[in-house]
């Protein structure tokens, strides 16, 4: 009831004031005496002290804000390809494996040379099924299933090499896809 009765208080001497501003004379019937200054000015005093008092004894609330420096963790493109990859070994037989990563590579060879060669999606297989999509040898073999074209130190090597054919292979067909598809030439 008191903070209507301050408020209702405060807009009618707010209006006076306004008022006051426009018509100066309207301000001649209000006592000015030296008494009514003092009790005005205490009145005041006592409503500041009151409003200190009251924000004293407030108990302060903060706002919780979230750090922005968490490092956010997202998965890097082509990791659960490498994971597949890594997975599959000589000694395993995988053959649905290994039949699954070279499908996704092939989808993704095919719109490659579609997008590169400007040929139709058949003529697009034709070139991988006959490896005549890439001068790497080892890339080739990858969808012709055929030993690489290579030199017989190089196939000496991947003999003796501890990385599976396949998995070197599928990584040669990743990178020539690549190239191909950021149009880097030979």
């Amino acid at each position: 009831m008191t903070r209507r009765l301050t408020a209702a208080a405060g807009v009618v001497l707010a209006l006076v004031g306004l008022v006051a501003l426009a018509v100066p004379s309207v301000t001649t019937t209000l006592p000015t005496d030296e008494t009514v200054v003092s009790i005005l000015g205490g009145v005041l005093l006592l409503g500041a002290a009151r409003e200190i008092q009251r924000r004293r004894d407030a108990s302060f609330e903060y706002a919780e804000t979230s750090d922005t420096e968490v490092t956010v963790e997202l998965p890097t493109p082509g990791d659960d390809f490498d994971r597949r990859l890594e997975t599959i070994t000589v000694t395993r037989y995988n053959q649905l494996q290994r039949q699954s990563i070279r499908d996704d590579v092939r989808e993704v060879a095919v719109a490659t040379l579609q997008r590169r060669e400007r040929c139709t999606e058949d003529e697009a297989q034709v070139m991988l099924d006959e490896g005549t999509w890439t001068d790497d040898p080892f890339a080739a073999s990858f969808f012709t299933r055929r030993p690489p074209k290579t030199s017989a130190r190089n196939r000496i090597r991947e003999l003796f090499s501890s990385t599976p054919p396949f998995q070197r292979r599928a990584v040669s067909a990743v990178r020539e896809v690549h190239r191909l598809a950021e149009g880097e030439d030979d």
